[in-house]
């Protein structure tokens, strides 16, 4: 076997094992420290090229095989580790959440975002290393929103300013599943996250020899015209994400329809676009390479086109921000290239081989970009259909039946990871790709890259309309209702029984029945997990300050609130509530209840009932409520939670615990706060009591109106985030839970939970959970278990990037 393909495997291996470490081991931590880690990897791949140099490149015996298995683990397990630890001794300190510092810092680029404001990607470069500030190390990258973008059009990528800015840890929400912020930010070696305190003094900075800081300006010169030039048109957004990359200004909207109609590959530089116009540039240089006889007869003129070709799709993807897309899509054409240089004498899986090599060893955490596998799972569905396989159709038919095998070659091997990381699959996408590929690739990105690149408005505008156009026909297949197949979260061994089946459905006809692949990839219609018969699941999910709760029972839902919605993007309903129905295979909640209208506790409430509209929303407001209205627009019918009546789903008993509350009633105990509807769920074993918002005065009515046992509970939801206006001590012992559980944002503005707060629930011996340290928690209450079974995200994910996630709890108390 190639010994590339073969240290290429293994090293792929190895980097899978690696990021599914909960911590790194010390030995990385201590390499790193002593000689550092780019000398570590520097040196690790000069000797592993100089042994490949002296091996030839084949392996001929077992001996042999074993050794670069063996240095494949090895290399990948040293590279990511000592890179590793380095971005753990970047990131900021928990202690230093909310600081303030004074220092000096270079910016390294700007992306776009809605409203004239831009996010910055900046590092820190103090004058004097020896005084800086112990929050923040030297050289480490922080990201930050700038809200007013043009009072700081002057600062260019590269340039060094002076400013005082407030940092925060990379701490944010963690889910049990879905994506996951911390890694993002540790893929990306961003440090925290900062936000300026103080105007920027920009200070004299030497013109820059780099020319990737150059290329940075460059990007960034064209997408402030861009924005300019179609400062009113619709497809702005998508016209700059074409050009630069930048997808910041593109609404969440379309980036839904861009999903589900299954042509989000196109959206920004992909590497259709940069393959097809590398093409281009090369099959032109090569006629013009021809003029010459004498550069021929040195350099044949197919070759000299595709150096070309490369050192063009080398440039467009620096325009492009090289990002993870655009790196794989030059590695894939250099691999094509040396092919070319060897004469024919490589093959299709070694120019893949070589491709995957250069990805991962250049980004140790590619693999774990959603992108590493579609686009390497659909190059590899297309080699393994094609490699070998003799072609018996006429020629006039030849380019139709290739392209029909292609599209049916993708769409089988994505279909499982489509499935693990969108909980979708798109059944208009092969028609969608059918028009908007040749549609973008051959009016749409050519307009659009001449006029951002030369600044033909002309061009530009153009192509911004040709996109128009092309949204008329997306929005038609959007609103179909069949468009996207929903699929939820499988366990390990049904999506291992569909990888197998995806596999047979690619093997040429005749070796196995299709029946069978059709059979195993149906398992994804498998049910979803559900409790059984008188039990019931609740998952608190992390939202940060606010609250949103599913509970289950056999066959039915029910949310508890919605969460925040700071803005359009930040939503969790979007973020949050969505993707778990989309996971656990629910369309709509039975009952969705909103217990006050508070923007922590309703702020994805409109979202939620539009785009999940459920079958009945009940809600403390008031009677002309625009979310009552919202709901019957939706059909689903709508009640008053302090009137309702209890009532039994699957064994499970539901009891609202209304408050009835006189007209002469004190203004407080009126206020929307103390108005929070009040819900018990329970079974023969357990009992969890949703409180809402409730304050003191509330907690005393409902004590008077109902009593002690009536509010008897094993588990409470911790009024008002643990407010030091709420949990008295006279309502937690008529409660006298066992457990407690707040959702509560890390380090929050309102100081929830109240210390006085906690050290009462821990003086009555009773647990204390927080989101803010567990992150999302998903508790199984079982009718023949007498203790609830809990799931804790930072335990269930954790993974050695959530390195604040087990220091948080400490570092609070």
């Amino acid at each position: 076997m190639p010994t590339l393909s073969l240290f290429t495997l293994a090293y792929l291996l190895s980097l899978l094992l690696f990021h599914s470490q909960v911590e790194l081991p010390w030995v990385w931590h201590s390499i790193n420290q002593q000689l550092g880690s780019t000398s570590t990897v520097l040196l690790a791949w000069a000797g592993l090229c100089f042994l490949l140099g002296q091996q030839g490149g084949v392996c001929k015996s077992k001996t042999e095989t074993v050794t670069w298995i063996f240095l494949g683990l090895l290399a990948a397990q040293l590279c990511a580790g000592v890179q590793a630890a380095a971005h753990q001794h970047a990131q900021i300190p928990l202690s230093c959440n909310k600081q303030i510092i004074e220092s000096e810092f270079k910016l390294i680029e700007k992306a776009f975002r809605d409203k004239g404001s831009q996010t910055w990607l900046i590092q820190h470069t103090p004058h004097n290393w020896q005084t800086h500030s112990a929050c923040v190390k030297p050289g480490a990258r922080l990201q930050t929103f700038i809200e007013k973008a043009d009072t700081h059009i002057d600062l260019l990528p590269g340039q060094r300013f002076k400013a005082r800015i407030r940092i925060k840890p990379p701490k944010a929400p963690l889910q049990l599943e879905g994506f996951d912020v911390h890694r993002h930010w540790f893929a990306n070696q961003i440090a925290g996250t900062a936000q300026l305190k103080s105007g920027i003094q920009i200070l004299h900075t030497p013109t820059p020899t780099n020319p990737l800081v150059w290329m940075e300006r460059l990007r960034l010169h064209i997408a402030n015209w861009i924005v300019q030039t179609l400062q009113y048109h619709p497809e702005q957004g998508l016209v700059l994400a074409m050009v630069v990359g930048d997808q910041g200004l593109i609404s969440v909207e379309d980036r839904e329809m861009f999903n589900n109609t299954g042509i989000a590959h196109l959206v920004a530089i992909s590497g259709l676009h940069i393959t097809l116009f590398a093409m281009l540039a090369g099959k032109g240089m090569g006629l013009v390479w021809r003029r010459s006889a004498w550069l021929c007869l040195r350099i044949p003129a197919p070759l000299a086109g595709s150096a070309f070709g490369l050192v063009f799709a080398v440039l467009y993807g620096l325009v492009a921000g090289w990002g993870v897309p655009a790196q794989r899509t030059v590695f894939m054409l250099f691999a094509l290239f040396v092919g070319q240089l060897r004469s024919g004498m490589q093959s299709s899986w070694d120019t893949f081989f070589l491709a995957l090599f250069l990805t991962i060893v250049f980004d140790n955490w590619a693999v774990l970009d959603a992108g590493f596998a579609l686009s390497f799972g659909a190059v590899a569905a297309l080699v393994f259909v094609t490699q070998g396989h003799i072609h018996i159709v006429k020629p006039q038919h030849e380019f139709i039946a290739n392209a029909i095998k292609a599209q049916y070659s993708v769409t089988i091997a994505l279909l499982l990871p489509c499935a693990v990381l969108f909980n979708q699959q798109s059944i208009i996408s092969p028609v969608a790709n059918a028009l908007s590929i040749p549609w973008m690739s051959f009016v749409s990105t050519p307009l659009a890259l001449l006029g951002g690149l030369l600044q033909q408005t002309w061009a530009v505008l153009l192509a911004a309309d040709s996109l128009a156009l092309q949204r008329d026909w997306l929005n038609a297949f959007n609103e179909l209702r069949w468009a996207t197949l929903p699929i939820h979260n499988q366990p390990w061994w049904v999506n291992c029984l569909v990888a197998l089946g995806c596999l047979i459905l690619l093997l040429p006809p005749g070796i196995v029945s299709r029946w069978i692949g059709l059979a195993l990839v149906a398992l994804l219609a498998w049910p979803a997990q559900r409790p059984a018969e008188n039990d019931f699941w609740m998952t608190v999910t992390d939202v940060g300050q606010g609250t949103a709760i599913a509970v289950q029972t056999r066959q039915h839902l029910l949310i508890y609130d919605a969460g925040p919605a700071f803005n359009e993007r930040s939503n969790s309903a979007r973020r949050v509530l969505l993707p778990w129905l989309a996971a656990h295979s629910y369309r709509q909640a039975d009952l969705f209840v909103l217990s006050h209208d508070d923007a922590d506790h309703s702020g994805g409430a409109p979202l939620f009932i539009t785009k999940a509209p459920p079958l009945k929303f009940a809600s403390s407001i008031s009677g002309n409520h625009p979310l009552y209205q919202l709901a019957r627009q939706q059909h689903s019918t709508v009640e008053h939670c302090h009137h309702m009546s209890s009532w039994t789903w699957d064994g499970v008993l539901f009891e609202p615990i209304g408050l009835d509350t006189p007209a002469d009633a004190p203004h407080k105990l009126r206020a929307k706060n103390n108005q929070s509807c009040v819900l018990k769920i329970s079974n023969s074993r357990h009992s969890v009591l949703l409180t809402g918002d409730i304050e003191a005065i509330s907690e005393m009515h409902l004590l008077s109106q109902h009593g002690a046992e009536k509010l008897h509970t094993k588990v409470l939801l911790v009024p008002h985030h643990g407010s030091k206006t709420s949990s008295t001590l006279p309502f937690l012992q008529a409660v006298r839970p066992e457990i407690a559980l707040i959702q509560a944002g890390w380090e929050n503005q309102f100081g929830h939970p109240h210390r006085q707060v906690t050290e009462r629930y821990e003086s009555r011996n009773i647990q204390v959970f927080n989101t803010a340290q567990n992150g999302a928690m998903k508790w199984v209450f079982a009718h023949n278990n007498p203790n609830p079974q809990p799931i804790h995200a930072n335990e269930a994910r954790r993974r050695y990037w959530h390195m604040h996630e087990s220091s948080a709890k400490a570092h609070q108390d």
